[in-house]
C-alpha cells in the first residue's frame, strides 16, 4: 500500500481538532479525501491472503521434499530458489501487517469524522435550508431550444445548444411509467417531512459516498444546473449555492405517466454531465454526489412537485421566479399551490 497515504493517515490523526463548522467541515473533507485514497489502496491489493496462502503452500511443498532421497534424484535442485520463497513470504507478511494497521488507521479516521459530525450538528441543530439566495443565470434554462419549435438564429442560445446538447428535443420526451431510483444502493438518512431528530425536512436524504454516480430518475429536461461549490464544502448552516443552502443544485423537468414532476437535487458534488436545456433520458449518469451547501455529509437531497400545468409553462415561470418550490413555499409539508404540490418521494421512487 502506498506509505505516503498511510503517513498522511497518521499524522491527520494527531492534528489538533478545530472548532467552528468550517474548520471542522475543511478537517473530515481531507480525512474523507485521504480515507478514499487508502481505500483503493487496500482494496487494490485485495487479494494479498490469498496470494500469502498460496505462495506459504509453494513453500511448504518445497520443503516437504527436500529429503535426501528427493534431493539425491534431483541434483539440479537449487536452494536459492528456497531463499526466494522465504524472502517473497516475508515481504507478503510485512505487506499484510501494513494492510492491517491501514485497516485500523481507517477505522479511527471514521470515529474521528463522527465525533467532528456530532460537534457540527451541536453548534448547528440540523434545521431546514434558509433558501435565501440569488439563482446564478448562467445556471437557469433560456427557454425551450429551438429543436422543440422555431428557428434558431446564428449565435443564439438556441443555436449553441443544439450543437452543445444535440439530442434536446421536447418532442422526443418519452413519458416514463414509473421513476427509477436517482442513486441505487443509497440509504435513506433523513425521510420526508422531518428529520429523525426534529425539525421540519421537506426531501429525501439519500447517503452515498462521494462521487457515486446519481441518475436522470425518468426522461426530462435540465430547468437548473449550478455547480459552483467544492464537492465536499458541507456543514450545518452553510448557505451557499441556490437556492440558499443547497450547494451545487440539479432541478428537471420530468414528465411520468400522465404528470409533469420537478425534480430537484441538492448538496451534489462540482462533477456535472449536463447543462440547463438539455434533455436527459431515464437512467442517464447527470452527476456524481457530494457534500455541499447545507449539509452534514455525503449525501442527495431529492424534492419532488407534481406539477398542474404544461412543460411549456413551467419553463415559462421558473424564467420569470427561478423558484424550485412552484409556490409551495419552504415551510410547509405537502403544501399544495395553483401551480403544484409537494410530493414524498418515498412515494413515487423505488427501493434502493
Amino acid at each position: 500500500m502506498n506509505l505516503f497515504l498511510m503517513c498522511c493517515l497518521f499524522l491527520f490523526s494527531g492534528m489538533p481538532e478545530c472548532e467552528s463548522p468550517q474548520q471542522l467541515a475543511a478537517a473530515n473533507a481531507m480525512d474523507r479525501r485521504i480515507l478514499m485514497a487508502v481505500e483503493q489502496c487496500l482494496d487494490a491489493e485485495g487479494s494479498l491472503q490469498e496470494i500469502l496462502e498460496q505462495t506459504r503452500a509453494v513453500l511448504q511443498d518445497r520443503l516437504a521434499r527436500l529429503d535426501p532421497a528427493w534431493v539425491q534424484r534431483h541434483p539440479d535442485c537449487r536452494a536459492e530458489d528456497l531463499d526466494d520463497l522465504w524472502t517473497e513470504v516475508q515481504r507478503l507478511e510485512g505487506m499484510q501487517t501494513l494492510h492491517q494497521r491501514g485497516r485500523q488507521a481507517c477505522t479511527d479516521t471514521l470515529e474521528r469524522i463522527s465525533r467532528r459530525q456530532e460537534k457540527m450538528d451541536a453548534l448547528h441543530p440540523a434545521d431546514a435550508p434558509v433558501y435565501a439566495a440569488d439563482p446564478v443565470p448562467e445556471a437557469m434554462i433560456r427557454g425551450l431550444p429551438a429543436a422543440a419549435g422555431g428557428a434558431a438564429e446564428e449565435g443564439s442560445w438556441d443555436a449553441w445548444l443544439s450543437v452543445v446538447c444535440p439530442a434536446f428535443d421536447v418532442s422526443g420526451l418519452r413519458a416514463a411509467d414509473a421513476f427509477v431510483h436517482p442513486i441505487p444502493g443509497a440509504c435513506v438518512s433523513a425521510g420526508t417531512w422531518s428529520y429523525p431528530g426534529g425539525g421540519l425536512h421537506l426531501g429525501l436524504d439519500l447517503a452515498a459516498p462521494l462521487y457515486t454516480d446519481v441518475h436522470a430518475p425518468a426522461d426530462g429536461v435540465v430547468l437548473y444546473q449550478s455547480a459552483g461549490q467544492p464537492a465536499d464544502s458541507g456543514y450545518p448552516g452553510n448557505q451557499s449555492g441556490y437556492p440558499g443552502g443547497a450547494g451545487n443544485s440539479i432541478l428537471l423537468l420530468c414528465p411520468v405517466q400522465d404528470r409533469l414532476y420537478s425534480v430537484a437535487l441538492y448538496h451534489l458534488s462540482d462533477i456535472h454531465h449536463v447543462r440547463p436545456g438539455q434533455s436527459v433520458r431515464q437512467g442517464d449518469v447527470i452527476a456524481l454526489s457530494g457534500n455541499a451547501g447545507n449539509s452534514t455529509g455525503p449525501h442527495t437531497h431529492v424534492e419532488i412537485c407534481e406539477l398542474t400545468m404544461s412543460l411549456e409553462e413551467a419553463v415559462s415561470y421558473f424564467l420569470d421566479t427561478a423558484d424550485f418550490s412552484f409556490g409551495t413555499g419552504w415551510d410547509t409539508p405537502g403544501a399544495c399551490s395553483q401551480m403544484a404540490c409537494r410530493m414524498r418521494p418515498e412515494q413515487l421512487l423505488p427501493a434502493s
